[in-house]
């Protein structure tokens, strides 16, 4: 009787699981394509630099967030490259020059 309760259980618990990751799904569909939607809306702007000014990375390598300094408009990989450039913009653009 035991095994037979414990099987339940566990029959009970595998489909739970898989219910909850059908659907979950879609959202994270959604969240797919709106990413790339916003990745090729950024792609159509002009940058001053190919390259993130704060770690060197290709711009087409992936791009999440974008500043202005000194009339120029400058993308980067991630929020903390952003961050890290707006400490001490000037600095990182003469090491980006060389």
């Amino acid at each position: 009787m035991r095994i037979v309760l414990i099987a339940a259980c566990f029959a009970y618990v595998a489909t739970a699981c898989n219910n909850e990751s059908n659907t979950t799904a879609a959202p994270k569909e959604k969240m797919a394509t709106e990413a790339v939607a916003v990745d090729s809306a950024l792609a159509k702007l002009s940058f001053a630099s190919k390259k993130d000014p704060s770690c060197g990375m290709p711009l087409k390598a992936g791009l999440k967030d974008t500043t202005t300094y000194n009339g120029k408009l400058y993308g980067f990989c991630s929020e903390e490259c952003k961050r890290d450039f707006l400490t001490d913009p000037a600095g990182h653009l003469a090491v980006l020059k060389e």
